[in-house]
């Protein structure tokens, strides 16, 4: 089917009507598994042919393992990963007797993996209909039927007064906006702040919304890109849950910037409580007056719908997040054209990461002055950070670029548990590279970083202490990126399965091979995912080579 005719079906279709992957998630939950009724219905209601939807019925995690009367999502992140080096999973295997991805032959339980649940500060986490559980005793509980809401640490700030941390919330930037600075000095002003994208690639939030802006187009969107599916990260987890009205904030800015009259927020299924959280401060701001046809009496319009996702990490690319948002195959789109001339339903779209927006309402409070006083190096405004539970005071951070990562590591998270020594860290997600401990002394900032062969990314940081198991690792990794590929371009798809078969394979991986390899998915990959896998095998061959099993 053609991109133009399926767009034109969703631009038409009913805003509020459901689309095909809203009407399949609805039929799993209701008994357990998808039939080709359900397939029908879906697209007599979504406007898709069934071949469309049939696509989308085999490509979400939510909607291919069949559930049984006890539904079992166990995490197989990173974070998970180096608490237990997947013990858990395998205990669970065995005590429910299903593998990944079964169910029990009385229906009375099921048994999936799910990536990653947003618990990395208490790992190894579970997760039971819609509560997740976690900590060291957490398969026991599930065993027991005894499972609980696993607690989650206070955010803190490093600064002297927290910026995004901060407690209350009066909406006073977009006050300011609307009553003294037109749509064009709002965006000039986020400009000069010099918002740089706090999704991975770190590009200028301004640049991108003036690209949407000028693109011509009968409408605009902005959208949040709150799929934060990078394993040992949970930073927007954090603000969507605690301080939506800040998100909802910075997307009404953005859209008044832009000429934008609507948004959307993509959410994880992974994160159960962020759709609530965020549809409850939708309904406040509406009656305060905040959102909807005339925010704070002005003739600005703009209103928010929150959409879930159904388990898919490749959606946190912008053109498969669009894609999903209109209930299609979450698959990656090639650029150009970019979502800003060509996006949500082929209209104009400025595609922003969660916490990139939260910034915004600082900006139009303060100033672009004050935002760029906030960090003492290049970057402007500050970086929420987190750590995994290997650290003895693991959560969530407010901090200034340019902090040595040792500081953040052995200062802040107060070093690992148990006496353990950092072995190695990985910063930004499974595509950043990994940090041996002798460049713990590196600036945590975009450049810096990126000097040593890793990234920032969403600023989550996984340690490993020193009984890990690097090839072990490596395979994780490899592992990961291979069950994630969206399948669009073979040398993500192909070479990411023919790379992690070389490191489980019991005998020693042709080093030659790899790096053809590796050189193929970088050059060759459709997106970030294929191209940016091989930056932490790299790191491992170039810190690890004796753990790795390289001839």
């Amino acid at each position: 089917m053609s991109r133009n005719l399926v767009e034109i079906i969703r631009r038409h279709h009913e805003l509020g009507a459901p689309t095909a992957l809203e009407v399949l998630k609805a039929a799993v939950a209701d008994h357990g598994e998808l039939t080709d009724e359900d397939r029908r219905d879906a697209a007599a209601r979504s406007g898709l042919p069934e071949a469309a939807v049939h696509g989308v019925s085999t490509f979400y995690d939510d909607l291919l393992a069949p559930r049984g009367e006890r539904h079992i999502r166990v995490c197989t992140g990173t974070a998970c990963f180096a608490a237990t080096a997947d013990a858990h999973v395998d205990e669970l295997r065995d005590a429910l007797g299903c593998d990944l991805g079964e169910r029990s032959a009385d229906g009375s339980v099921s048994l999936a993996e799910t990536v990653c649940l947003g618990y990395c500060h208490s790992a190894p986490a579970v997760r039971e209909g819609e509560v997740v559980d976690a900590g060291p005793s957490v398969v026991e509980r599930v065993l027991a039927g005894a499972i609980r809401p696993a607690r989650e640490p206070p955010p803190r700030s490093a600064l002297d007064g927290p910026a995004l941390l901060a407690f209350g919330h009066d909406w006073a930037g977009l006050s300011r906006a609307i009553a003294t600075l037109t749509p064009e000095e709002l965006l000039d002003v986020v400009k000069r702040a010099e918002v740089r994208g706090r999704g991975g690639a770190g590009f200028p939030a301004g640049l991108k919304w003036e690209f949407a802006r000028d693109a011509d187009g009968e409408r605009k969107f902005i959208v949040a890109n709150g799929d934060e599916g990078d394993p040992g990260s949970y930073i927007d987890k954090l603000l969507m849950e605690e301080r939506p009205e800040l998100l909802l904030e910075g997307m009404a800015l953005a859209g008044y910037a832009v000429g934008a009259d609507h948004g959307f927020v993509l959410t994880r299924s992974e994160y159960p409580r962020s759709k609530p959280a965020l549809e409850w401060a939708v309904a406040v701001a509406r009656r305060a007056g905040l959102l909807g046809a005339s925010v704070l009496g002005s003739d600005f319009a703009f209103d928010v719908t929150i959409v879930e996702g159904a388990g898919s990490y490749v959606v946190g690319e912008e053109t498969a997040l669009l894609a999903c948002l209109q209930g299609l195959r979450g698959t990656v789109s090639a650029r150009p054209p970019f979502p800003a001339q060509r996006g949500l339903h082929g209209l104009p779209t400025v595609v922003n990461n969660v916490e990139t927006l939260c910034n915004i309402p600082l900006v139009a409070r303060e100033g672009a002055e004050r935002y760029g006083q906030l960090s003492p190096g290049p970057t402007s405004g500050t970086k929420l950070i987190c750590f995994n539970e290997r650290f003895e005071r693991p959560g969530v951070y407010e901090v200034c670029f340019g902090t040595s990562t040792r500081e953040l590591c052995e200062g802040l998270a107060g070093g690992l548990r148990d006496g353990q020594q950092i072995k190695a860290l990985q910063i930004g997600g499974p595509l950043g590279g990994i940090l041996p401990a002798s460049l713990l002394d590196t600036p945590f900032d975009f450049d810096d970083l990126a000097a040593v062969g890793c990234m920032l990314g969403h600023g989550g940081i996984v340690a490993f202490d020193e009984t890990t198991d690097m090839r072990a690792l490596a395979t994780h990794l490899l592992r990961f990126g291979a069950t994630e590929s969206c399948g669009k371009c073979f040398p993500c798809r192909i070479g990411l399965r023919r790379a992690h078969e070389m490191f489980v394979a019991d005998e020693d991986v042709d080093r030659e091979r790899l790096e053809a390899l590796l050189e193929t998915l970088e050059l060759g990959s459709l997106c970030a995912h294929g191209s940016g896998m091989p930056a932490p095998i790299r790191s491992l061959l170039e810190h690890f080579p004796d753990e790795l099993g390289i001839a």
